[in-house]
């Protein structure tokens, strides 16, 4: 049996590095110069711009994606099917795991 992991990046994270990407490359030197032409030092006006575009970043990705990160595509299952149909995709697995987590919140 082989095993695999998938590197795929969820919804959030893509926005968060597009996000960075923007403001590191496009956002960052635009404001940096301006800011340099008012007499901030080049690291300074750097800094300041790159900190500031990174911190707009981060609220416009939480503003849009809400406050949770993707959900699991099992959420979409339900619990009936986990041993028939998706048996053989880590059904089996998904439902000896959920039945494990309900019996320790049961004995708490």
């Amino acid at each position: 049996m082989s095993k695999t992991v998938s590197l795929s990046l969820s919804g959030r994270k893509r926005q968060f590095l597009v996000g960075a990407v923007v403001t590191v490359f496009f956002f960052g030197p635009v404001v940096a110069a301006g800011l340099s032409v008012l007499g901030l030092t080049v690291l300074q006006s750097f800094g300041v711009a790159i900190g500031g575009g990174l911190a707009l970043t981060t609220v416009w990705v939480w503003k849009r994606g809400g406050n949770t990160d993707d959900g699991s595509a099992w959420d979409a299952i339900p619990e009936w099917q986990y041993n028939g149909r998706f048996a053989e995709a880590g059904g089996l697995t998904r439902s000896e795991q959920e039945a494990a987590i309900e019996d320790l919140q049961e004995r708490e």
